[in-house]
């Protein structure tokens, strides 16, 4: 059954949350848990896992799992030196090997 916010476009990411894809910054994990941040700074943590938040976001292919912990929004980071991205707040993080081959940013 689809309900409204999922037939606007929201993603479910757990509980009651629903975000717009193009909101969402980063997902990064926490074992069974993932912090979510959107674009207006808010974080929150969420539930579930990082693997179905991502599966959920697999439609939209601005999306890139860049590390075992974290998921980045292309369309909001940028490419760093050595291999990391730099999000809006100035955070890097570091591709890991395999997953580098696989994305040009």
């Amino acid at each position: 059954m689809k309900t409204l916010k999922s037939s606007i476009g929201c993603v479910h990411l757990g509980g009651r949350k629903y975000a717009l894809p193009e909101h969402i910054v980063h997902l990064q994990s926490d074992s069974n848990y993932t912090y979510v941040t959107l674009t207006n700074g808010d974080r929150f943590l969420s539930s579930t896992t990082l693997k179905i938040i991502e599966r959920r976001l697999g439609e939209h292919k601005n999306f890139v799992r860049v590390n075992r912990k974290t998921v980045v929004n292309l369309e909001v980071v940028m490419l760093g030196e050595h291999d990391t991205v730099v999000l809006p707040d100035n955070t890097e993080i570091k591709f890991s090997r395999r997953r580098r081959k696989l994305v040009e940013i």
